[in-house]
């Protein structure tokens, strides 16, 4: 044996009797990221919009969440709308069953504590629902029309719980038009952050563009037995959340696993990307998983998420082509639109590259039945908000709609 192989063997020998047990390692936790808080005022100025959209572009790309304040919406309308939703939920469970999810055929209402499942767990909240007030679709035949047609009509509104809270109804209506505007706006930030033209995501969810209000109570109980709500991914593509100060939100770090508790913010709202905004940037941009713990603050929690997407019947690419996750898009240091740059033909010319790639990628596929179909069509908006709404209220479906799964 050599004088090498006689000093190595030692060493050997002992790194394969005196191997540590795997279960003896434990991995170190890295340090959380942080929920950047920003300012749409930042936004709607051009001299600080470049380190606004820079900014918001990090956090899309690292957790999928940040805090939006100075949002235009005032303080005065934020907290009409918690206290109306609290008088709500505050009202006999007889009056609030006459708003029962069910009798609506387009999902919108009041659901009982425990009725809902998320993650194959059951929900510890109350729940109303309410979405885009509109005239119902007479020709939608179940069984017949595209299920989506079904969503479209008008909210629940008893005579009786107008009479007991008249500024229920206007308070609600004129929150969801606010909180539609400000989406708006930030899917305006968001597509500059992407490199697209301001107007992208206007153009693609069109002039009547679907939304959810869903209202939570979370009641305080004495231990955490359950979940207030499982983890989960919004399915859309943006979600505005206004939250009241007891907490128990988490997002969940996408690099290590790792929950990170999202504090309420005094005057903000949290602003989060959906799974569809994941798949359409191809996974630039995250869909933040989180949860809800058990409330046992000793106070019932209150929340009011929005939900925003593209017009029902809308059909969405199946990605954005051209999106760089090793570099910004060059406007970000000019402040510009993409569409008015300089250099747009070199952009267009990067943009025609990764569609080549991605045309190529689809053609090489072997089976045409992939869960989530991938085509260069995308997918149908209506099919995609039925099946998520189907899923969380069965109970719609099978007493107004025809369809077997």
């Amino acid at each position: 044996m050599s004088n090498l192989a006689q000093a190595l063997a030692p060493t050997c020998l002992m790194s394969t009797v005196m191997r540590p047990k795997a279960t003896t390692y434990t991995k170190p936790k890295t340090a959380l990221p942080i929920i950047k808080t920003l300012s749409l005022q930042d936004f709607n100025c051009p001299s600080t919009r470049p380190q606004f959209l820079k900014e918001m572009r990090e956090s899309l790309m690292e957790i999928g969440t940040f805090y939006i304040k100075d949002h235009g919406i005032s303080g005065n309308m934020t907290q009409g709308a918690m206290k109306t939703v609290q008088d709500y939920f505050a009202l006999p469970l007889e009056e609030k069953k006459k708003m029962l999810i069910g009798n609506s055929r387009h999902f919108r209402g009041y659901k009982l504590i425990g009725e809902e499942f998320t993650n194959n767990q059951v929900d510890h909240r109350e729940q109303l629902q309410f979405g885009p007030e509109q005239s119902p679709i007479e020709s939608f035949v179940p069984g017949c029309s595209p299920n989506h047609e079904g969503l479209q009509g008008p909210n629940q509104w008893p005579a009786s719980t107008l009479a007991l809270l008249p500024e229920f109804q206007p308070v609600i209506l004129d929150f969801m038009a606010q909180l539609e505007a400000l989406s708006h706006r930030l899917m305006e930030a968001v597509a500059l952050s992407l490199g697209l033209n301001m107007s992208f995501f206007r153009d693609l969810f069109g002039q009547t563009p679907y939304y959810r209000l869903k209202c939570a109570k979370y009641p305080s109980v004495s231990k955490q037995a359950t979940i207030g709500c499982g983890a989960h991914k919004d399915t859309g593509f943006l979600t505005v959340l206004l939250q009241d100060t007891v907490g128990g939100l988490q997002g969940q770090d996408p690099k290590t696993g790792q929950w990170m508790d999202t504090r309420p913010v005094p005057d903000t709202f949290i602003v989060t990307m959906g799974e569809s905004m994941e798949r359409l940037t191809d996974g630039l941009y995250h869909a933040t998983v989180h949860r809800v713990l058990n409330n046992t603050s000793g106070h019932d929690r209150y929340s009011i998420p929005f939900f925003f997407d593209p017009a029902l019947h809308a059909q969405i690419p199946a990605r954005i082509s051209g999106l760089d996750q090793a570099t910004y898009p060059r406007y970000l240091h000019s402040g510009e639109d993409s569409s008015d740059s300089e250099d747009e033909s070199s952009f267009l010319a990067t943009k025609s590259r990764a569609e080549a790639q991605w045309d190529a990628m689809v053609e090489s596929l072997d089976s045409p039945d992939l869960e989530n179909t991938i085509t260069r069509e995308g997918w149908s908006n209506g099919d995609h908000v039925f099946e998520t709404v189907y899923r969380c209220h069965p109970e719609v479906y099978s007493r107004w709609y025809n369809r077997e799964f």
